[in-house]
């Protein structure tokens, strides 16, 4: 029943990621060809760092909401309005916090509007869609996680549909606000779905979580700013059109990690499962699920060949060599797979700690093969570096993986 359970929700998540990736491809060739590969680079830059700030909003507690819930269904209610209670704290003031700083942390052609409106659908809007999501998957309900997934991207594909088709002056500020209101209809539309099919909140806040929530955002925090560090990297060491270059390719190839994206979605709750059993619990799941993982990303490595002999057709003239790049990203779905394996289990057998500890030291990395990279080879050299520094860090994971559970095997997390 579990494995049925496992292999169900893998495949609708499947279908919805592929769903949620054609939409999102959609308006990302849309965007691409209208703006090009400098301004590409300069809005993708502004949401880059957008993101780190929304993953920090909430202060963890969807996850803490998921850890409760796969433990105990019926506290659900109270986790809910804990979690909530953590979000409306935390999203203003990241809010306020990003607006402030990353204007001078992008390039100066960035008008200040267009870090505005980001950050309000990406620290607000879209992590409400998130948070919604994870409320769903604390009950494996992957049918309701796919079509929340999809509802987001949908919105952004028609946004960008009526942008190029209506506006008669298509450049990253216009764009901006198309963004800011399909985001904002996504996340509203998410919350109240979640209160309509899953129930309302119990007002109760668990401070004594809030450190727990804090761990929780920060691995979230740290895993993002380490995915996505390196396209402002790009910007200051070569130039907008090379880091548009290298971000276009980084899309595709978490396009072709969907299948990986899916398997970990429906796997997560059960990380927790067989983490009450202790770390060795978590550790054992964790192994069952590497030959399917890897299985997985060599399909995504012969599909990333595949397309990059056609990349450039497809995105546009203005990002020649983009196939190369490509290539160089293949391994990228296979690091994710026995990275996200190894870190849940890290998380579920109660040591949430080490995988923040393993993902603040990694973009030290990151930043330092960037720096011997980027400025000779641009695009491909980022590559290089995100392909060596993802297999460190599955290294250290796993690392860690082994020896806590080699060390605590009986231990109960909390």
């Amino acid at each position: 029943m579990q494995n049925s359970t496992i292999a169900g929700n893998t495949g609708v998540m499947t279908i919805g990621i592929v769903i949620q990736i054609a939409l999102q491809g959609s308006y990302f060739i849309l965007i691409t060809r209208t703006m090009g590969a400098s301004a590409y680079g300069a809005f993708i830059s502004v949401t880059a760092l957008a993101g780190i700030a929304g993953a920090f909003a909430g202060w963890g507690g969807d996850q803490l909401l998921i850890r409760t819930v796969a433990r105990s269904r019926e506290e659900f209610h109270r986790a809910l309005g804990n979690a909530l209670i953590y979000f409306a704290i935390s999203a203003p003031a990241l809010t306020i916090v990003a607006v402030l700083t990353i204007p001078f942390l992008v390039d100066a052609s960035v008008p200040w509007r267009v870090v505005l409106l980001v950050v309000l659908s990406d620290v607000v809007f879209a992590r409400a869609n998130t948070f919604g999501i994870n409320c769903f998957q604390a009950f494996e309900r992957g049918r309701a996680m796919a079509f929340l997934g999809i509802l987001l991207y949908g919105a952004r594909a028609i946004a960008a549909l009526v942008w190029r088709g209506v506006d008669p002056n298509p450049e990253p500020l216009s764009w901006a606000w198309y963004y800011f209101a399909s985001s904002l209809i996504a996340g509203v539309l998410t919350m109240l779905g979640v209160l309509v099919v899953l129930g309302r909140p119990i007002w109760r806040v668990r401070w004594r979580d809030w450190k727990d929530g804090g761990f929780f955002a920060l691995q979230m925090g740290s895993f993002i700013g380490f995915r996505d560090i390196d396209k402002p990297i790009v910007v200051a060491l070569s130039s907008l059109s090379q880091a548009g270059l290298y971000a276009a390719a980084f899309r595709l190839a978490d396009v072709a990690a969907v299948p990986v994206r899916a398997l970990m979605f429906s796997t997560y709750v059960r990380f927790f499962q067989h983490g009450a059993h202790g770390a060795r619990g978590s550790l054992d799941f964790a192994r069952s699920l590497v030959p399917v993982g890897l299985a997985l990303g060599g399909v995504a490595l012969i599909g990333m060949v595949f397309v990059s002999t056609f990349a450039t057709a497809v995105v546009g003239s203005n990002y020649a060599g983009i196939g190369t790049v490509l290539l160089l990203l293949s391994p990228l779905p296979a690091l994710y797979a026995l990275y996200f394996i190894g870190a849940d289990a890290l998380i579920s057998g109660g040591h949430v700690g080490y995988r923040t500890l393993a993902q603040l030291i990694l973009p030290g990395v990151d930043v330092g093969l960037c720096a011997v990279l980027v400025p000779h080879y641009g695009a491909a050299g980022a590559a290089v570096a995100a392909v060596l520094t993802h297999a460190v860090l599955v290294a250290v994971v796993w690392t860690m993986a082994f020896y806590l559970a080699r060390k605590n095997p009986a231990e109960r997390p909390s």
